[in-house]
């Protein structure tokens, strides 16, 4: 990694965003699809990703002069959550952190909390149709954390985040302007993104 009189520091998570579609076995993996390519999880399905959906530059990997140092995680449904989908939607999933082929996490997905958004539940009933709007306490600090031992994220290193069920139960909540029926969830890597000063 550069000294740091050569490099900003940036406080800023890296982060991307994929929706679960589809009921039975399931994997979603991370941080494939930069900016500008694939399809927006929150509009048409002709628009491309944007900076709602991620920060990547890069398929899988940092840019040339780019660092990281990962602090901890968070997964992050969508707040539009149901609360049918609440009990549901993380139940036997898994979550797993790679770095090149070696994974450097591997934990159920209910250990990693959102950090992030409203908390409670919206609606007048605790019925399917009301509305849980958080994964967790919204506090930054309600993160999956590793600051004892940061793992070095370095640049063009390639790094995926999968989220895999065995099976999956089928859910109906929806991001305004979705393009079609799903739970939107994103997830981030927290930390310091260390670049070049140009």
């Amino acid at each position: 990694m550069p000294r740091l009189r050569e490099v900003d520091v940036i406080v800023e998570p890296r982060y991307d965003t994929q929706t679960i579609l589809t009921a039975g076995a399931l994997t979603l993996t991370y941080f494939q699809v930069p900016i500008g390519q694939g399809a927006t999880n929150f509009g048409a399905a002709t628009v491309t990703k944007g900076i709602a959906d991620t920060n990547m530059d890069l398929a899988g990997q940092l840019p040339a002069g780019y660092n990281f140092k990962i602090l901890g995680f968070r997964v992050q449904p969508h707040f539009n959550l149901t609360a049918a989908d609440a009990r549901l939607w993380s139940s036997g999933g898994a979550f797993t952190f790679t770095i090149g082929s070696k994974p450097f996490l591997r934990t159920p997905l209910d250990t990693i909390p959102a950090g992030a958004g409203p908390s409670g539940m919206g609606g007048a009933t605790a019925d399917a149709t009301s509305r849980m709007v958080a994964h967790g306490v919204p506090q930054l600090s309600n993160a999956f954390v590793i600051g004892r031992k940061p793992l070095e994220l370095l640049q063009t290193q390639n790094f995926s985040v999968t989220l895999t069920w065995v099976t999956l139960s089928p859910v109906t909540s929806t991001a305004p302007g979705q393009a079609a029926a799903g739970l939107v969830v994103r997830v981030y890597l927290d930390g310091y993104l260390y670049r070049l000063v140009q």
